[in-house]
């Protein structure tokens, strides 16, 4: 089989052809943005995002995958419903959390201001809601409605950022209220036209899918708790230990980096889940597919990744600002560990599909563990967020390519000759592009 001349491709740009453009976007303004606000502001929006990220990762209790497993549509609308209703559930109990404990919440993490901890809960809601609504989409194969949500999120969020300064009547930080707006109008979108009512269910056929799909809640949902706490175990690490500043950096740093590659492998993970989910049992077409998509993706990143990897703390200050040269060094540093998880993002879905939800969250428990050690003992002994980032960096790629290779013995066919391939060739790229640098 091939991918190119399946639907595949057609589908997966279908996707990617709007997170381009949400992407570009965000890029675009980026370069606005990092002399329009300062590493402090960034940090705060960093520090307020990924609170909100780890506890969507739980927020449905991972049923929302199970959305695109299901067969029978009925009981994908069932689904659908469980998790909006579990969306809204955890979102309460949260601000119950910020109520009680947000002085002490904002001093660990220290923000500057902690009246931001309460709109957590409706970001909260917002994003674990999209999301639950984009499997839907997916499972009904209706990428251009997804596409198009990702550009509609990405002008309002961004429009709203870059006016925010000139508007006197609006306090706050103008990145945290863009990002939330721009939440509120993907909820908005997602939703038009949805062909079925919240409402049309009975408590029974709740709990019927419920306990259908409880693997999800009891692994699937802590796995993804422990796989998103630690990718962002570093933002919290550096806040708690180094601020507010070097937070904004490094969150920057993502930003030129893992994030444009994650707008790819996101498109092609969400058109691979469903593919894979169809033909699991057929090794043979199931290991082809696998291994042609994985070279595309090895060579379609490999280029850029080496020229951040050689010349990121040259690139930086030329499109944040002279300000941001710090962010170029962390680049540098973790760019690495981005590529690796950029090549392992896109099959993560086969826990999932072959039902290896238990290993899942043993895996992720695993990387929590190592990479949190590893930020830990990169501050306490290295005594710099330079130093943790390389620790994470080496520790975190290791354990990213050990369940790449996990993944294709899943799949039908291991990967060990091209992992092995690939480390050298992008090793030796790198040296070279050093020695262009330097000078040789």
């Amino acid at each position: 089989m091939k991918i190119i001349r399946s639907d595949f491709l057609k589908n997966a740009g279908k996707l990617f052809s709007g997170s381009l453009a949400a992407q570009a976007i965000g890029f675009g303004a980026i370069v606005f943005l990092g002399r329009m606000y300062s590493p402090e502001e960034f940090g705060e929006l960093d520090i307020f995002m990924k609170m909100a990220v780890v506890l969507v990762a739980i927020a449905g209790l991972r049923y929302e995958v199970a959305i695109v497993v299901e067969d029978d549509s009925k009981t994908a609308q069932d689904i659908t419903r469980l998790s909006l209703i579990l969306n809204l559930f955890i979102s309460l109990l949260v601000l119950l959390v910020v109520i009680s404990f947000k002085s002490s919440i904002a001093s660990f993490f220290k923000l500057s201001h902690p009246n931001i901890l309460y709109a957590l809960p409706p970001a909260i809601w917002l994003l674990s809601s999209t999301d639950t609504l984009v499997n839907w989409r997916n499972r009904a194969r209706e990428y251009g409605v997804i596409s198009t949500n990702r550009i509609a999120t990405s002008l309002s969020g961004v429009g709203y950022k870059l006016a925010h300064p000139f508007l006197a009547v609006v306090s706050g930080n103008g990145l945290v209220i863009g990002q939330i707006l721009g939440q509120v109008v993907a909820l908005i979108h997602i939703v038009f036209k949805l062909p079925f009512s919240l409402f049309q269910t009975s408590g029974d056929a709740i709990r019927t899918v419920a306990k259908k799909y409880k693997s999800f809640a009891l692994f699937s949902s802590p796995a993804a708790l422990l796989n998103i706490l630690a990718v962002n175990m570093p933002w919290f690490m550096i806040a708690t230990f180094d601020g507010q500043a070097a937070t904004g950096h490094f969150g920057n740093a993502y930003k030129l980096t893992y994030l444009p590659m994650s707008m790819l492998a996101l498109a092609l993970g969400q058109v691979f889940f469903e593919k894979i989910a169809r033909i699991k049992s057929d090794k043979k077409e199931a290991a082809a597919m696998s291994h042609q998509l994985i070279s595309l993706m090895f060579w379609a990143a490999l280029i850029p990744v080496v020229i951040l990897a050689v010349w990121g703390d040259q690139i930086a200050p030329v499109v944040l600002g002279d300000q941001w040269h710090e962010a170029g060094i962390y680049i540098q540093i973790t760019i690495l560990f981005y590529f690796s998880m950029f090549l392992t993002t896109s099959f993560s879905s086969a826990f999932s599909t072959y039902n290896k939800l238990n290993f899942q969250l043993l895996y992720n428990l695993a990387f929590l563990i190592f990479t949190s050690c590893a930020l830990y003992f990169g501050y306490t002994i290295g005594g710099s967020t330079r130093v943790a980032l390389a620790w994470f960096t080496i520790v975190g790629a290791v354990l990213r390519i050990l369940v790449l290779n996990y993944f294709f013995v899943l799949f039908g066919k291991n990967l060990i000759a091209k992992t092995i391939f690939a480390l050298l060739f992008t090793g030796i790229l790198i040296y070279i592009g050093f020695g262009i640098k330097e000078g040789f």
